[in-house]
């Protein structure tokens, strides 16, 4: 990847949806939707924000323009990606959703931008890899807390080896928000963090630019903003040729 000047803040790509407007002049209109505890986040590491709505792909070149993504949360991805078959329990997918960002975390790949990838981030990362996952864990794994109707707080275990335990510094509580979780991993990649039950929460990539997925949402703790700060830690020391194991994301 190019090097980039110092002199601008780093650019954070961060994905978002679309939902109808329901009111107003243009209700029925669809809208481009991204929670702004994102957006938050990335300002509060010392970023700006980008946003990538749904459209057609992104070259490397104009992705190369970026320093980095986030892979943000949304609704379940299309089952057939991953040799699934619907369930009621499912959530509706968004497949133009689908396609685009898992096109733009390969993309990311190719190019060699850090990617941070949150909950349904985190699943497109892992199916994009070869992995799969649970579609219903109340029903799979009946043990895992109740996770699907509220952010509720979850204890994780993670790899005192892992880019995550130096984002975390020693934080063992996230809040998760999801009901569907990983069932396999592809080879590209390795757990870095579980729940007691054996759940992976966390993956990380095993050899090129970082990638961290994380089945939980960071965004929405104040005080866990950590994994953006190492993301964008990352590219601050790529770019000075100054990356050392501990400055945060390798």
């Amino acid at each position: 990847m190019a090097q980039r000047s110092t002199a601008r803040r780093p650019l954070i790509g961060i994905t978002a949806g679309t939902r109808p407007m329901m009111d107003g002049a243009w209700a029925g209109h669809d809208a481009v939707v991204l929670t702004e505890h994102y957006v938050r986040a990335v300002r509060e590491a010392g970023a700006r924000a980008v946003v990538l709505s749904v459209q057609d792909a992104w070259t490397e070149d104009e992705l190369a323009e970026l320093d980095g993504i986030i892979l943000t949360g949304g609704t379940d991805l299309d089952p057939t990606l991953y040799g699934g078959v619907a369930r009621v329990t499912d959530f509706p997918a968004d497949p133009a959703r689908d396609a685009f960002e898992t096109e733009l975390y390969r993309t990311a790949r190719r190019v060699g931008l850090p990617v941070l990838a949150i909950c349904r981030g985190a699943q497109i990362v892992l199916v994009a890899e070869g992995g799969t996952l649970h579609q219903h864990l109340p029903e799979d794994l009946p043990s895992y807390p109740q996770t699907g109707t509220a952010p509720t707080q979850v204890q994780i275990e993670v790899a005192p080896d892992s880019d995550l335990a130096l984002a975390l510094d020693g934080r063992s509580v996230v809040t998760a928000f999801h009901h569907q979780g990983v069932r396999t991993v592809g080879e590209g990649l390795r757990v870095v963090a579980r729940h007691s039950t054996g759940l992976p929460l966390a993956l990380e990539a095993r050899s090129g630019a970082p990638v961290l997925a994380v089945q939980w949402h960071p965004e929405l703790d104040a005080d866990a903003h950590g994994l953006v700060r190492s993301l964008v830690q990352s590219i601050t020391h790529s770019v000075e040729g100054d990356v050392e194991v501990g400055s945060g994301l390798r």
